[in-house]
Formats: C-alpha cells, sequence, structure tokens
C-alpha cells in the first residue's frame, strides 16, 4: 500500500512554526510501511503526487488551507489520480477549522474523506495507528486469495458477490481432489500432524482411526496452503461430513490457529471478520451460532470450531448435530469481546461488545464450545429482533478495535454500526 503525505501550510503563519511542525508529523509518520512523506510545506496546489499512489495524506498545518486542499485533489483528479483523502489537523493555529472546511468541500465534490484530530504526537501515533491498521486491512482483503472446498468444486453465487465486493481471488476444490490430497500424507506424516494437535487439545478420549482421517483434511489443507499461496479457506462442511462421516472442525480450528482464517458452512460472511480479527488484533476470530437468553438474561452462543489458541482446557469431542468426530470444545481466554457480522449484500458491518460470564461445554444440547455473553444495556430480546443472521464473529477486544473497524468501513465503503 502507497500513502503519501503532503503538509499545507499558510504563509501568514511563520516559517519557523511551520517547519517545527512539519518534522513534528514526519517524526510519527514516517515510520509506517508504504508512507513516503514530502517534507517541504506546500502553499499552492500540489500535483506532484505519484500516480500509483493508494491513499493521499494532507496535514493543515494551518488555518488558511482548505482551499489549498481542495484544490489538490481537484488538479490530481484533473490529471486522472483520484484516490481516498485523509485530512491530518491538529488543535493550534487554526488547523482544525481548515480541516473541517475542506472535508465539507470535498465530500461536496464526491471526493473519499476521512479526517482524524489528534491533540499531541501520542495523540496522533494512537489515532494514525489505529487508521493505518484499519484502512491496510482493507486493502489487503482485496489481495486475498482463498480456497474454495465443496462438493462439486464450483464457485457458489456467495464466492461470487465476495470476489466482487472485496476483489480477492477464490479458487474452488471438490471434496475428492481435497481427500486425494489428503491421502497422500504419509503415516509419519500424519502422526506428526496428531502430536501438533496434542499440544493444543487433550486428545485422551478420540479413536485414533477416526483421527487419522481428520488428519488427512488437515494435511491437505494445509499443503495446499503452502503449495499455492492460499491466506484463507472458506469449506462447506456438512456436505462433506454427510459424504465421508468426519467433521472437519479439528481442521478448521486449526487452520486458525495457525494465522489463515478459515470459515465453515461455506461462509464468507464470516471470513471476512475472520480475517478482520486476524488483522486487526492479531488474533483468530471465532464463528458461532446465536443459541437464546439464559435465565439471567444473558445471551448464549455455540459452535464446535474455536480456535485452541482463543481457549483454555481444549479437548476433543463429539459433534454437536452429528455425533460423528470430532468437534473442538474450549473456555475462552478472554473476557471482553467484540462481535457482529457483515450483511448478506458484503457492504455493512454491525458490532456489538460483550463480557464473557461463563465459556466451555456447559450444557449438552449446544454446540461444543459455548459462551455467556453480558451485553450491557442491549436486552437478549433487542439482539434477537434485530440479528441479521445465524452466525456471528467474536474477536478479542482492543481498546482501538472500534476505531480500526471505522476505517476498514470507511477504505470499503460500507456502513458501520457499533451497538451498546
Amino acid at each position: 500500500m502507497k500513502i503519501y503525505v503532503v503538509p499545507l501550510a499558510s504563509s501568514l503563519h511563520g516559517e519557523k512554526y511551520v517547519r517545527l511542525m512539519v518534522e513534528s508529523y514526519r517524526s510519527v509518520l514516517s515510520g509506517f510501511e508504504g508512507l513516503v512523506f514530502h517534507g517541504e510545506p506546500v502553499d499552492e496546489p500540489f500535483r506532484d503526487v505519484p500516480l500509483d499512489t493508494d491513499l493521499l495524506v494532507l496535514i493543515h498545518l494551518t488555518g488558511g488551507t482548505s482551499g489549498l486542499a481542495y484544490r489538490t485533489a481537484v488538479s490530481l483528479s484533473d490529471m486522472g489520480l483520484s484516490v481516498p483523502i485523509l485530512l491530518l489537523a491538529h488543535s493550534k493555529h487554526n488547523s482544525l477549522a481548515s480541516a473541517l472546511s475542506a472535508r465539507t468541500k470535498l465530500l461536496k465534490s464526491s471526493f473519499k474523506t476521512y479526517l482524524i484530530y489528534s491533540d499531541d504526537k501520542n495523540d496522533l501515533m494512537r489515532r494514525f495507528t489505529a487508521f493505518y491498521q484499519g484502512v491496510r486491512a482493507g486493502y489487503e482483503l482485496g489481495r486475498m486469495k482463498i480456497l474454495d472446498i465443496n462438493a462439486d468444486g464450483r464457485l457458489s453465487l456467495k464466492a461470487k458477490l465476495f470476489i466482487e465486493k472485496t476483489g480477492s481471488r477464490v479458487d474452488p476444490i471438490s471434496f475428492e481432489k481435497l481427500a486425494g490430497i489428503g491421502e497422500e500424507a504419509s503415516r509419519s506424516e500424519v502422526e506428526a500432524l496428531i502430536d501438533h494437535v496434542s499440544d493444543y487439545m487433550d486428545l485422551s478420549s478420540v479413536r485414533s482411526g477416526e483421527l487419522e482421517k481428520i488428519m488427512r483434511i488437515y494435511y491437505a489443507m494445509r499443503k495446499l496452503v503452502a503449495d499455492k499461496g492460499y491466506t484463507g479457506i472458506v469449506i462447506d462442511c456438512f456436505p462433506l461430513i454427510v459424504k465421508y462421516h468426519v467433521t472437519p472442525c479439528i481442521p478448521v480450528a486449526l487452520m486458525n490457529s495457525d494465522g489463515i482464517p478459515t470459515a465453515c458452512e461455506g461462509d464468507y460472511h464470516s471470513l471476512i471478520m475472520m480475517y478482520l480479527s486476524l488483522a486487526l488484533t492479531g488474533r483468530p476470530g471465532w464463528i458461532s451460532n446465536p443459541s437464546g437468553i439464559t435465565r439471567d438474561g444473558y445471551l448464549r452462543f455455540a459452535h464446535c470450531t474455536i480456535a485452541p489458541t482463543l481457549g483454555r482446557d481444549c479437548w476433543a469431542t463429539t459433534h454437536f448435530e452429528t455425533g460423528h468426530h470430532y468437534a473442538v470444545a474450549c473456555r475462552y481466554r478472554y473476557r471482553r469481546v467484540l462481535f457482529g457480522r457483515v450483511n448478506e449484500s458484503m457492504d455493512s458491518m454491525i458490532i456489538y461488545r460483550g463480557v464473557v460470564k461463563d465459556s466451555g461445554l456447559l450444557e449438552p444440547g449446544y454446540c461444543r464450545t459455548q459462551l455467556i455473553i453480558d451485553t450491557g444495556p442491549l436486552h437478549g430480546e433487542e439482539f434477537i429482533e434485530e440479528a441479521w443472521g445465524n452466525h456471528h464473529v467474536f474477536m478479542p477486544w482492543r481498546e482501538d478495535l472500534p476505531e480500526m473497524l471505522k476505517a476498514y468501513g470507511w477504505w470499503m465503503g460500507w456502513s458501520l454500526t457499533i451497538r451498546n
């Protein structure tokens, strides 16, 4: 991702002050990958922006620069370079006033524009970092290479919509071809994978023959990722369970722990948020189904594919719906979470805040890992009334995660709602 930064200043505000401000911004921004800082402040429309720039950053060092920002954007657009624009402002010398005026003019002329205000260098570092990570996540999403594992090896309508909305590449593969790759694994390779899995979860109650079948699925996924460079996986798991009488829950869970966002049930909507969790928090997400309201008024979520790096005391047990081998049961490691869903048209997200009250295989009548979630002022009935669908993805909490998601939504042109 290429970011070009141009400081804007009015000559009325003094050369010494302006240069001090340029160096202050440079000291914060110059360490970000892909960012090029134009060192000299400009006081007239700037045209020397590289044509391969992905994001233009205009710093309002002083007041009297709103028109300059607007004319710069128009000049570049006339040259064929129309890129998203980030305006940076601070509290002195009418910087913020100019940035607000510039934003109004730019948005009125349909320039994609975002504004960050900061009080000092520490505040700028915090806010720009969150923005940068969110925007970069959106940029990198369009460069993902997805492996789609399904019954017939063809692209589904949801896969085609995902390609249209994100620009990612998707390669389908049939169950038969995946199974064929799995059969290539030697006995020693299968045993090595079993040892790998045993580092994450208790396998004391498993049947070795059933586990070997599952490890061959995991082997095939890992090999395709290594050989073809896939950065995400979607698997339509229920037809696979019907065909082979084993579940891919452990392979899905382990691929997520291995740093490859992997969504079950052919769910591209959840794949996006699984990817965002890893990109923005450094930890995998967890797909889960809303499963009712407890007597205490908390929401219950449950699913069988939690990445064991998100859990404690993990173990392999039977899959809930089918009784086949094997699902993953864990206690959830984190106390605070964000969770949410991408809508059906893949142009909007809704996000909720929550606190984990309890977790694990709490009751037998649900999928194997269960979370009891306190959503604060949002009542369980309200959530059920407005929920966009079944799967929701949980992300471990970070203080700057809402700001990252806001920047991601802006970059993608998606609407974002954060509840409670």
